[in-house]
């Protein structure tokens, strides 16, 4: 409000108006506590541009929680895969050294008959 005043140029016409109804001395304490409720509507502002920002933070780290929480799914999941595909390929392996040492087994036994 005070700064409309100021832009708009009527501050000076209302000033002047209730100097002229009021007194000098009770327009200075209207004055000032028309500039405390400035400074506490600006302190408010404030405020509020603080608490919008610690919110925003907390809707950032809020995600950011969700977003480990499914890579830690997504980790456990591969491991898992993993776990698989080893006891596969270790099972792929035992298979064929059994079945490549079954016939050197035989062979070295028909040799010793």
């Amino acid at each position: 409000m005070v700064d409309r005043l100021i832009e708009t140029g009527d501050s000076e016409q209302i000033f002047q108006k209730a100097i002229m109804e009021q007194g000098r001395g009770q327009i200075m304490d209207t004055l000032a506590e028309i500039q405390e409720r400035h400074d506490a509507v600006r302190d408010l502002e404030k405020k509020l541009l603080d608490l919008q920002q610690v919110s925003s933070a907390v809707d950032h780290v809020q995600s950011g929680n969700n977003q480990l929480t499914k890579a830690l799914k997504k980790q456990k999941s591969s491991r898992k895969w993993m776990c698989i595909a080893i006891l596969i390929l270790l099972i792929i392996i035992i298979f064929t050294v059994v079945s490549v040492i079954k016939p050197w087994t035989q062979k070295h036994g028909a040799h010793g008959a």
